[in-house]
């Protein structure tokens, strides 16, 4: 009677194991899917930029820190400034229709496409010498912020 038992126990052990295999393989079959789906989509360059503005915590996982940040520093020369900007001191950047806090300009977007691979925004400001390029690369079909370059005069 306990071989019968043990008998038993081993087949309802071995098919709910099978059972519970099976919808283990599903989800494992569908999350890579998923992956390989985002893997192989381009991320379109708009549709990027749109949530890198709506979205603080998006905007702050899609900068590679550290932020190389250049500033023109002595114009005449053409001498610029280096500094790395980490995690914990980056500002969000508003790049789609940004509000001025200049009263003398109106503030312009130019957005660029440097390559399949890069992508740059410039900001200026009219009549004023402020000019800030964003500095855009695609890794692993994802575009990041790697570079701010500030070239105001």
């Amino acid at each position: 009677m306990s071989n019968l038992f043990l008998a038993i126990s081993c087949v309802l052990a071995s098919v709910s194991c099978k059972v519970s295999s099976k919808e283990n393989d599903d989800t494992v079959d569908d999350l890579q899917t998923i992956i390989a789906h985002e893997i192989v989509t381009k991320e379109e360059f708009d549709q990027f930029l749109v949530q890198f503005n709506g979205d603080v915590k998006f905007q702050k996982k899609r900068v590679l820190f550290p932020l190389k940040y250049t500033n023109l520093a002595n114009y005449e020369t053409n001498e610029y400034d280096t500094v790395y900007i980490q995690s914990e001191n980056y500002e969000k950047y508003e790049l789609i229709s940004p509000k001025s806090n200049v009263l003398d300009g109106q503030v312009i977007l130019m957005s660029d496409s440097i390559s399949d691979s890069q992508h740059q925004i410039i900001m200026l400001v009219e009549d004023t010498g402020i000019r800030i390029e964003f500095l855009f690369i695609m890794k692993e079909n994802l575009w990041y912020l790697f570079e701010i370059r500030n070239r105001s005069t």
